[in-house]
């Protein structure tokens, strides 16, 4: 079987979507299939023979992001392939690619959503009185996009139910997560030296730097817990850095919490993982929460803001514990989850090898796109 895969970020970007696209190759791979991805041209950029670039420009709300620009795909590009099914990733520019390339090549197709666009309207529309009313037009405007595809899939159960409360219907199907790549590697210890933090016990936030990722809620936290020799690390970039560096200044906690920056390369982020002794995560608006299942992979325990996707993962007092949104109820969640850690260390790893392997999630996978291409030939 042959995947034409569409997305707006792929390498050298290195977050959530192009994550899940590389597991799911992985996976798909291993099983005889061959995919083609089409994405926005990059800089840095590897040549491949199963990648298609297109034209872009810099995406100015994150400008490591390139939007591309008109990235029409010749109908007969599926001849020249034999791809079978297409993909999208892309819920934009790229995915309105993969949304009149299957129409005109008379292909099934499949669409997944990963962002939850509605959430970051703030960025195009200033005026916080029209922000509502973006919310509404961008949920339109999804309901609109994903009806033009044979099949949709949410990464994870909350997603799904938003999704079906604002009319679109899907299935669920979460993003992989390479347990063979994300595991123990017995670096942690290395990595604290690197960074300074040798000795300490590491609360560790890895993500974009936005204001809706809920960053001031773990600063408050690292003032209210019990031990006062714990160091917070905050791994990432994007447009509230530096808003963030003033709140844990203004709070007199540049020592205790450490912003990282950017981590180029997945194998240095490994052996961040490695050095935490819990993974801590506040944000309400994730749509599955990659990051968490990855730093559990290599056995670090989550606390996690209740009710969201990413606390789905969560088997509360044996694998992490879940949180309000609230400093001192977050701080002694990841003060107990410290002191649990090898207790829960094990049990974090099982989780997502259980229920996110990419092995089983590509199978899923592979089985839903040779049902819609069977559904074709009849």
């Amino acid at each position: 079987m042959k995947i034409a895969m569409f997305t707006d970020s792929y390498l050298p970007n290195t977050d959530g979507v192009v994550s899940s696209i590389l597991a799911f190759k992985q996976g798909l791979e291993k099983r005889g299939h061959t995919m083609y991805v089409f994405a926005p041209d990059a800089d840095g950029q590897a040549k491949d023979p199963k990648v298609f670039r297109y034209h872009s420009v810099k995406f100015p709300p994150y400008p490591q992001y390139r939007a591309a620009v008109f990235p029409y795909v010749p109908a007969d590009v599926a001849k020249k392939t034999g791809v079978q099914v297409v993909h999208s990733k892309a819920m934009v520019n790229m995915g309105l690619s993969a949304m009149n390339f299957a129409s005109r090549a008379s292909l099934p197709s499949v669409a997944s959503l990963e962002t939850m666009i509605p959430d970051g309207v703030h960025y195009i529309i200033k005026h916080r009185g029209a922000q509502q009313a973006g919310k509404k037009l961008a949920w339109g405007y999804l309901k609109w996009f994903y009806s033009n595809f044979d099949l949709v899939t949410a990464p994870s159960h909350h997603t799904q139910i938003l999704m079906a409360e604002n009319g679109i219907e899907s299935i669920v199907l979460p993003s992989p997560v390479d347990t063979n790549f994300f595991k123990p590697n017995g670096r942690g210890e290395k990595m604290k030296r690197e960074l300074g933090i040798s000795g300490k016990k590491v609360v560790l936030a890895v993500g974009r730097i936005v204001e809706e990722k809920n960053y001031s809620l773990i600063v408050k936290a690292a003032a209210a817990m019990r031990d006062p020799g714990t160091v917070f690390l905050i791994v990432g970039r994007g447009p509230y850095l530096e808003r963030l560096k003033g709140e844990i200044a203004a709070a007199g906690l540049q020592e205790k919490v450490k912003v990282a920056g950017f981590v180029s390369g997945r194998e240095k982020l490994v052996d961040i993982y490695n050095a935490a002794d819990v993974f801590a995560f506040a944000s309400p608006f994730e749509t599955q929460g990659l990051v968490q299942l990855e730093a559990m992979a290599c056995g670090t325990p989550a606390c996690i803001l209740k009710d969201t996707a990413p606390a789905e993962a969560i088997d509360e007092g044996r694998n992490g514990f879940t949180f309000s949104d609230d400093p001192k109820d977050c701080a002694e969640k990841l003060q107990d989850c410290i002191e649990k850690k090898k207790k829960f260390s094990l049990a974090a790893r099982k989780t997502v090898i259980g229920k996110y392997s990419v092995g089983a999630l590509s199978g899923k996978l592979a089985h839903e796109y040779e049902k819609l291409i069977e559904g074709r030939g009849r």
